[in-house]
């Protein structure tokens, strides 16, 4: 009897690291950086990529890049495209290891050219050429918000109370938070609406799902309230992002290029896709890990499709 119990014992005690043992996962497809397909003419690639501190040090570890949108202008068919990247999901970095996308900077560091293995990571699990990106952290992307007054968002009855307890200061929304419906708030509000995982958007989702939505929202709001904004504007507003940089690979007379194709196209329906997209992603736990493997074949085609397709607008839900 003491044998049998001893047994079951054991057995309670391996059933839940069973549970959460890592996984095997299957091989990444990267495709070298020299077989990568070139940029079509005409569009241009900013990588924005926002790291998971208020304060941030970069010469110091532990940064992660929990915000990765890419903006996609096709200055010929007056398209503007964001595409955002779940922070978890599994890839194969530089050199050669499994690991989570938003620990690639962190784990190589800045003097090992962090953001630039991020970047290149996207690169080649996309196959993409983004060259020109940009760096910033909460604190920046609050200063951001506020210099152009705010922004509008939309959100659920949950979102508000999830606010109201964070709390967020009654000030920092127009009206004060009551419950569901659109509100204008300020660049701290709108942060911590970004970061929100565990509660449902307008969209129902949760987790990193829900905040690449979020994070395309803030936005896209963003180029919504810009539609009026005239040129000497739009230059205090490059200085107030240039201001809050923590690092690009963009020169000033690129970020004044960047500037005049904005103006030309302000206005222009924003467009947004997530990597992955619905049914291509499953849980994955590598190495102690949470992470999310995906299916970057058919990731790769959908985003492509997203980017090259002249006429239709493209949300999550891709078919």
């Amino acid at each position: 009897m003491k044998r049998i119990l001893s047994l079951l014992l054991c057995l309670c005690v391996m059933l839940p690291c069973t549970a959460l043992a890592d996984k095997t996962p299957q091989a990444i497809p990267v495709i070298p950086e020299e077989e990568l397909s070139p940029t079509p003419r005409g569009i241009h690639h900013y990588m924005l990529i926002c790291i998971d501190s208020w304060n941030t040090d970069m010469r110091k570890a532990g940064n992660h890049t929990d915000g990765m949108v890419l903006v996609t202008v096709d200055e010929y068919t007056g398209r503007v495209m964001l595409t955002s990247f779940i922070r978890d999901m599994l890839i194969q970095r530089p050199d050669g290891d499994f690991g989570r996308l938003n620990n690639v900077y962190d784990y190589f560091g800045r003097d090992k050219g962090g953001i630039e293995s991020l970047v290149k990571t996207i690169n080649t699990h996309f196959d993409l050429k983004i060259d020109e990106f940009i760096v910033v952290d909460f604190k920046q992307v609050q200063n951001i918000v506020d210099a152009i007054g705010g922004v509008d968002i939309e959100i659920t009855a949950r979102e508000a109370q999830y606010l109201k307890n964070y709390p967020i200061n009654a000030s920092a929304t127009t009206p004060a938070l009551s419950g569901a419906g659109t509100y204008h708030f300020s660049g701290y509000a709108a942060v911590i609406y970004m970061r929100m995982r565990k509660v449902a958007n307008i969209e129902g989702e949760t987790q990193d799902v829900g905040r690449t939505r979020r994070a395309r929202i803030v936005l896209t709001s963003i180029a919504d309230s810009l539609k009026d904004i005239t040129y000497d504007q739009a230059l205090d507003l490059l200085d107030s992002v240039i201001a809050n940089t923590l690092y690009t690979s963009m020169t000033t007379n690129d970020m004044l290029d960047a500037l005049d194709l904005a103006m030309e196209l302000k206005g222009a329906q924003i467009e947004q896709i997530r990597m992955p997209i619905d049914g291509t992603f499953e849980s994955m736990p590598v190495a102690g890990m949470a992470t999310q493997q995906i299916d970057f074949i058919a990731n790769r085609k959908a985003l492509h499709n997203f980017i090259l397709d002249s006429f239709i607008v493209v949300e999550d839900g891709w078919e």
